[in-house]
């Protein structure tokens, strides 16, 4: 990936995350950029997913209510994004592949505390195979 240019518009956004065991893993909702300090361009350094993310690229009031619904969900005091570092980005493709997999990565966060906090307390749901 390194020195490679891409239009993240075209080549990153609403691109679906898959991890290194090919589970899909979330889809690319906004985008984390760092300037360096001598100037230059921008570069991503990571991709951010989720309700909270997608809350804040729509903007407005829709995007005010997305990432409020997304906060209220959350669990604790952790109002930010889901984040997935672009070192683990493998590839870009159709997909964005990543090298890690996906109980590794934040992205996890919001179907672990649904499946903790919601399904888990569904009759017969104990007896449901992972």
């Amino acid at each position: 990936m390194a020195g490679r240019v891409l239009d993240a518009g075209l080549h990153l956004l609403d691109r679906q995350l898959v991890d290194r065991d090919g589970r899909l893993a979330g889809k690319v909702d906004d985008l984390e950029l760092t300037f360096p300090d001598g100037g230059g361009p921008p570069r991503v350094t990571a991709i951010l997913v989720g309700p909270a993310a997608l809350g804040r690229r729509l903007g407005g009031r829709l995007g005010a209510w997305v990432e409020a619904v997304a906060n209220r969900l959350g669990d604790g005091e952790d109002r930010r994004p889901a984040r997935v570092s672009f070192a683990v980005v493998k590839r870009i493709g159709s997909a964005v592949e990543l090298s890690a997999p996906k109980a590794e990565l934040e992205t996890d966060r919001l179907e672990a505390w649904t499946r903790d906090h919601v399904i888990g307390h569904l009759p017969g749901a104990s007896d449901a195979p992972d």
